[in-house]
């Protein structure tokens, strides 16, 4: 697919001789093993990890950018921008996605309507944002796969969905850090699709212990990264980034992080909390309503996914039977 970034961002890439890291700008491509040793090794995790000293560095060439030693973006494979160390994910943590779950699970003979229904879900996210916590679990990064790779549907699962997520990318480490310094610790952004075998997840045998989430969520290719990482300091305001997902080219997903139940620095302070993070760490903030389960329609092969976020990119995959 076209790409084109608007300022500057960072990412992977394979001219099909080697993998390298890079600076997209426009249409260009950096690499960075190009132009002297900004960091050594050079991949975009390693530059994280030295984010406090090379990200002015590394801004310094995106304003100086070197058409010479730049290449087409379009004649490049855009791989996952980073391989993390940890990936930690939020659940039911958009506001539209908790109150389509009240609605669409009603026990039977609760008469209330739906507008009641959304009522009362508003009432318990409202009490939630001030007192609960978020739920969090986590994500294996032998899930990732690349912006353009094919994602495999396992024969043993009949319903498979998606969900559109914002991704924060941790640019320092982090322990017990207080919501209002947590932006500090975001080096910038990227677009992730959290895929899930909710047949697998929810099993009979296994719902009582709350559910399989490696069997679910850890397949290879089910979590789709990328296309880039866009640094914090080019996002005005994350909250206005529309997140969408088309299937087939039909809109099945839609909304803004200004909606999100707990924001990006509550769910970095609550993290931090509970786990060490590091430079590189993915934290997925949460999916708006339109997943699968809602439609009742499941991934096929031969379905594409267009997954993306306003100002961050868009992922284009296609949904193939995993070989056996």
């Amino acid at each position: 697919m076209t790409r084109w970034v608007d300022g500057y961002a960072l990412g992977t890439f394979s001219d099909e001789t080697r993998v390298f890291a890079g600076i997209v700008s426009g249409d260009r491509v950096l690499p960075l093993d190009s132009v002297g040793p900004v960091v050594t090794p050079t991949t975009v995790r390693d530059l994280l990890e030295h984010w406090d000293v090379v990200g002015p560095r590394v801004q310094e060439l995106a304003t100086t950018f070197d058409r010479d030693q730049s290449l087409p973006l379009e004649g490049l494979a855009v791989l996952a921008p980073l391989e993390p160390r940890q990936i930690i994910q939020v659940g039911a943590n958009y506001r539209s996605h908790v109150a389509q779950v009240v609605i669409s699970d009603r026990a039977p003979g609760d008469t209330r309507s739906d507008e009641e229904l959304r009522r009362y879900a508003d009432e318990t996210m409202d009490e939630l944002k001030r007192s609960g916590k978020p739920f969090f679990f986590t994500g294996l990064p032998s899930a990732v796969c690349g912006p353009d790779d094919d994602v495999l549907l396992p024969a043993e699962a009949k319903r498979v969905d998606w969900e559109v997520e914002l991704a924060v990318v941790i640019g320092a480490t982090a322990h017990r850090v207080p919501a209002e310094r947590a932006m500090e610790y975001v080096a910038g952004y990227t677009v992730c699709n959290d895929i899930s075998a909710r047949d697998l997840q929810f099993s009979p045998e296994h719902k009582p212990l709350g559910g399989d989430w490696l069997r679910a969520k850890n397949r290879p290719t089910f979590l789709p990264t990328g296309p880039f990482v866009v640094p914090a300091e080019l996002v005005p305001d994350y909250r206005q980034l529309e997140l969408t997902l088309d299937l087939n080219g039909e809109r099945k997903q839609s909304d803004l992080p200004a909606n999100l139940l707990y924001d990006v620095p509550a769910l970095i302070a609550a993290a931090s909390q509970a786990a060490l993070l590091y430079p590189g760490d993915l934290l997925l903030t949460g999916s708006p309503a339109g997943n699968g389960g809602f439609w009742q329609q499941w991934l096929q092969p031969g379905d594409v996914m267009e997954a993306g976020i306003a100002g961050i990119g868009y992922q284009h995959n296609t949904c193939q039977a995993e070989p056996r």
